[in-house]
């Protein structure tokens, strides 16, 4: 790795440091709704149906992987996806697995992270800026358990944290053809963006997205609002509508459980949204109206890439005390190419994302990310686009 690529990796590690202090006060604080107190369960809930019964005894000799989940389940994306990863590592390893959902009181955190390494998991997986602190606590006072960190990279100067491997995501590349999608099918040259928070980790989706867009068309037009939140729908509502009154005719959304409120939106004022994390047209095949609505969604494959290091800790390869970034050329972010996609999507902006997916994939384009963006030139950016 080259001296700037590992200065890059170094700034983005103390930028995301820094955010995850700023949501841990915020949640305190009681900015995302709770769901109550920790829950644990010995199976991952409805959404998979391979893990291991109640009660049931690891086997001598079998690997055995814990997923912790700093929220609950059933927000049909980011950590069901996660989920649906600890399905994969079953299916595919033979391997003891359970799953512990925490909900958002993070005063109980290190008390669940303690009482899970006691259980004895080889690998204990968890994902989020809101369990980072935690987890490199107990990581330092647990230095033989293994853990996995999704969606978020920890300091691992001096040697510190070497139990613990890191993945991230290109959300950038992601944002980047949501923009060409949104630029290319739009009637009104006005596009929205709903994030949960105005910080890097969603504002990297949002860069990606101005830029895809400008490329398309330099004269388009996007305004943003954030909910403050990852779990209130009804915030997510109430700011897509916002944006839809203001002009725009699609909104890419990026937050969560939140984020679902923005799908309500495009659905009751006849308009267009872009989803996040998990194919959300088929999670609302059932409701026609709402899945027309959603001309695709950018997937953050929290679950490939769950699979993948899992698969590379049996062979013997995956570097505890290492952060791996993921994108479209790992098949961990990825746009849906599904029958609303086919049948709502104009031909010719199909055409163009698929373009610039391939593009982006032999690195003919070059997208810039918001942990490399100071918060002035992010807002510039958003300047530059405001209608």
């Amino acid at each position: 790795m080259s001296d700037k690529i590992q200065q890059k990796e170094k700034e983005r590690t103390i930028m995301k440091k820094v955010w995850a202090i700023c949501l841990t006060a915020a949640l305190t604080a009681g900015l995302l709704a709770g769901c109550g107190g920790a829950k644990t369960s010995d199976t991952a809930g409805e959404s998979v149906s391979t893990e291991t019964p109640a009660g049931e005894e690891k086997k001598d000799g079998d690997l055995s992987v814990l997923l912790l989940v700093p929220g609950t389940l059933g927000d049909k994306s980011f950590f069901d996806s996660a989920n649906a990863g600890l399905a994969l590592i079953e299916e595919n390893y033979s391997a003891s697995t359970k799953v512990v959902e925490m909900g958002t009181d993070i005063t109980k955190y290190s008390a669940t992270l303690e009482d899970v390494i006691n259980e004895g998991w080889d690998i204990i997986i968890t994902g989020g800026v809101n369990i980072s602190q935690p987890l490199q606590e107990a990581a330092e006072e647990y230095p033989d358990q293994k853990f996995i960190l999704y969606d978020e990279s920890v300091d691992f100067s001096d040697g510190a944290n070497s139990n613990i491997y890191c993945m991230t995501y290109k959300c950038y590349e992601g944002g980047y053809l949501a923009g060409v999608l949104g630029a290319s099918a739009s009637k009104t040259g006005q596009l929205g963006f709903a994030g949960g928070f105005d910080i890097p980790l969603i504002n990297d989706w949002l860069v990606g997205y101005i830029e895809g867009a400008k490329v398309v068309n330099p004269d388009i037009k996007i305004n943003t609002g954030y909910m403050n939140s990852f779990t209130d729908a009804a915030k997510g509502k109430e700011i897509g509508i916002a944006l839809y009154n203001a002009g725009a005719d699609i909104v890419f959304q990026a937050a969560g459980g939140a984020g679902l409120g923005v799908l309500d939106a495009a659905k009751e004022t006849g308009n267009h949204a872009i989803g996040t994390d998990s194919d959300q047209s088929e999670l609302f095949s059932s409701d026609e109206k709402k899945a027309d609505a959603i001309y695709a969604s950018i997937l953050k494959r929290v679950d490939i890439s769950i699979d993948k290091a899992v698969g590379d800790y049996l062979d013997g390869k995956l570097e505890f005390g290492t952060v791996k970034t993921y994108g479209l050329s790992d098949g961990c972010i990825e746009i849906t190419d599904n029958s609303w996609y086919q049948k709502n999507v104009p031909a010719e902006a199909r055409e163009k994302v698929a373009e610039a997916k391939q593009n982006i994939i032999d690195g003919k384009i070059e997208i810039r990310s918001a942990f490399d963006m100071t918060d002035e030139e992010i807002a510039s950016l958003k300047g530059e686009v405001q209608p």
